[in-house]
């Protein structure tokens, strides 16, 4: 059986790969070009959703110890995003991918120490 810190560091590192994924996806992209590609959007909101469902598979004590990081609202944008595509406002993700997933990079590189390097 794997080890729940080792579990934990594994479900971060393929976070920070989703997060660094929307980062090329956006890459240069104004806000505007953005709502205007549909293909960026889906690419966006997929890897969205693979971190709302890789954030519930971290281990109570991970959570519990990373209590800045709004996981209900995490996992809640991940079920409307999968659940109810046709009602996602695409300007709530840019604003998301703008702010809220920088934040969740940092939060996740800043409190665990092995992952420091992986800014």
């Amino acid at each position: 059986m794997v080890d729940a810190n080792k579990r934990d560091e594994v479900i971060t590192k393929k976070i920070l790969g989703e997060i660094d994924d929307i980062n090329k996806f956006i890459d240069k992209m104004a806000e505007d070009d953005f709502y205007n590609d549909v293909k960026t959007q889906k690419a966006v909101v997929m890897s969205l959703i693979n971190i709302g469902e890789l954030s519930k598979s971290f281990s109570d004590a991970f959570i519990d110890s990373h209590d800045k990081i709004p996981w209900k609202k995490v996992q809640a944008m991940r079920n409307v995003a999968a659940h109810k595509y046709e009602t996602v406002d695409m300007q709530i993700v840019w604003d998301t991918i703008q702010v809220s997933v920088a934040e969740l990079k940092k939060e996740l590189n800043t409190n665990v120490p092995d992952l420091g390097h992986m800014m």
